[in-house]
């Protein structure tokens, strides 16, 4: 076997602006960064920073044959890490001893733990093992006692299918028949038809995210921010943000992740009454995040460290980090200014407050590199006029349990 390259770096999901700051990270310091992605217009493909590009198959379709054409490709430019930025990363987790086998380093958590805090139920389940507070949760065991649960809740409720990303899957009631409506919807679907959604109480506070780098479950970095605004009006990605301290949720970030001896990054992302100094678990994302700009720009630059850990096996702790600094996605804000006008009656006060905040840095627009801003537009746009969402792919919720 040809020895691999660990100063090459394969990004896969690579239409999204988390893999482009991952290639701007890694490729302003001297690695060399291919972009993969199921789509040939990918916003990360036409950077300047990019050194080749693979389409592979779709791994919500055919997980196999997309780790084969991940691998084939690795192995024909001696790719030696692989970092997945999306869901890709269950299909990684599943097949990692395929990557273990062809030497090819996959820096990500074992998959039963991907696994444990992906889903709604367990990680809650887990938390409050832990003594960490969560929502108030019923967890039915089939849609019928869901249906019949709904006497007990309080309004407004949140519904969550058990498999979700970003707002996917998520769903807001505010009365027993808007309830009832969404489970007969979540039923009819596609996905999650025989497992019921998880039905929690609506807690009232500011979404925090909470981010961590673990090498073998020892902590390596943490950066915490508070979301400033949403793409969707009920709750979901966050299109302006920034960094800050809270050293409550970041205590419970840390014990939740050390306790599972967590290898790579991920984001606990909690409800804060600021108020009550109060906090509540809300969900876990064990991969990437869509705000990854903000802590590369306030100094903690977790894909070069991820990088150091799997090309060198570890890395300097970085524990303390730069506060206040404000970063907005652009397309994304435009897109929740939109969203908001709709659920409005308000549209002058929705456009005034994207004018009235001012931020330090972009997810998506630099200057010195255009094209993927540009091309980010038109991949958004053409998902528009295909779907009429917003959202460009907002069925595409893997079923984790069957991989």
């Amino acid at each position: 076997m040809n020895k691999m390259d660990r100063k090459k770096v394969l990004v896969t999901y690579g239409w999204n602006r988390i893999a482009y700051i991952i290639l701007r990270s890694l490729a302003t310091k001297g690695i060399y960064v291919y972009i993969g992605d199921s789509s040939p217009i990918a916003m990360s493909r036409m950077s300047k920073y990019c050194k080749g590009f693979i389409k592979y198959p779709s791994f919500y379709e055919d997980p196999r044959g997309f780790v084969v054409s991940i691998i084939d490709y690795c192995k024909k430019n001696k790719i030696g890490i692989y970092l997945p930025v999306h869901e890709e990363l269950f299909v990684a987790a599943r097949f990692i001893d395929l990557f273990k086998e062809s030497d090819i380093i996959v820096p990500i958590a074992d998959f039963d733990k991907l696994l444990k805090v992906h889903r709604k139920d367990s990680v809650i389940k887990y938390a409050e093992s832990l003594g960490i507070p969560v929502p108030k949760t019923f967890m039915p065991k089939d849609f019928y006692e869901a249906e019949e649960l709904l006497e007990n809740c309080g309004y407004p409720l949140v519904i969550k299918q058990i498999n979700t990303n970003s707002a996917k899957g998520v769903f807001y009631a505010h009365s027993k028949e808007e309830a009832l409506g969404i489970l007969r919807r979540i039923k009819m679907g596609k996905r999650d038809a025989v497992v019921p959604p998880i039905l929690q109480e609506y807690v009232a506070g500011s979404g925090y995210g909470v981010s961590l780098l673990f090498n073998k479950g020892e902590l390596r970095a943490i950066f915490t921010h508070k979301r400033l605004r949403e793409k969707i009006f009920t709750g979901g990605t966050s299109t302006l943000r920034v960094g800050t301290r809270n050293p409550i949720i970041e205590k419970y970030a840390i014990n939740l992740l050390e306790s599972l001896q967590w290898h790579g990054v991920a984001m606990v992302e909690f409800k804060y009454n600021e108020a009550q100094k109060k906090a509540w678990l809300i969900e876990v994302n064990p991969r990437f995040w869509g705000s990854l700009a903000l802590p590369v720009a306030s100094g903690v630059d977790f894909p070069y460290f991820l990088y150091k850990i799997a090309a060198e096996g570890d890395v300097h702790p970085l524990l303390q980090y730069k506060t206040g600094v404000k970063a907005r996605w652009i397309l994304g804000d435009i897109l929740a200014v939109i969203d908001e006008i709709k659920h409005t009656l308000n549209p002058f006060r929705a456009i005034f407050n994207f004018f009235k905040f001012k931020n330090d840095i972009y997810d998506d627009f630099w200057k010195d590199d255009l094209y993927p801003f540009i091309f980010e537009f038109f991949y958004y746009g053409s998902k528009f006029l295909r779907t009429g969402s917003i959202n460009p792919v907002q069925s595409a919720l893997l079923e984790v349990d069957k991989l």
